[in-house]
């Protein structure tokens, strides 16, 4: 019995899925050169901030875009080929047209609540 509330935790730990909230984005995608990639992200944890971020073997985590109540705050140093919009507050999409072969990371979306902390800082 105690194995299983043991698999359970970790499982909810892992999954964070106890509480019914999640955060999904599309699977890995292989494209030839000159394709349009299109990842989505969609939240369920009721948070106005979400994020797309790039990671590049061996490097840190670069931010692509930030959004807040599906406005555009920041942008990070991409080109114009690289899109983002916010058609719902829990959706963000990320669409890069035409894919390059330096477009080759790992991409990841985040969510967070806005603070009052981050609202006022931002402006400036």
């Amino acid at each position: 019995m105690s194995m299983q509330i043991v698999w359970y935790l970790f499982t909810c730990f892992m999954a964070a899925r106890c509480s019914g909230a999640q955060i999904n984005q599309t699977p890995s995608l292989v494209l030839e050169k000159g394709h349009q990639a299109q990842l989505i992200c969609k939240q369920t944890y009721g948070h106005n901030s979400m994020f797309w971020y790039r990671q590049d073997l061996g490097q840190g985590l670069q931010l692509l875009f930030y959004f807040v109540n599906k406005q555009q705050i920041d942008k990070g140093n991409v080109t114009d080929r690289f899109q983002a919009k916010s058609p719902q507050t829990e959706l963000l999409h990320l669409d890069i047209s035409p894919v390059k072969p330096e477009d080759s990371g790992v991409y990841f979306c985040a969510s967070s609540l806005d603070t009052v902390l981050q609202s006022h800082l931002l402006p400036q």
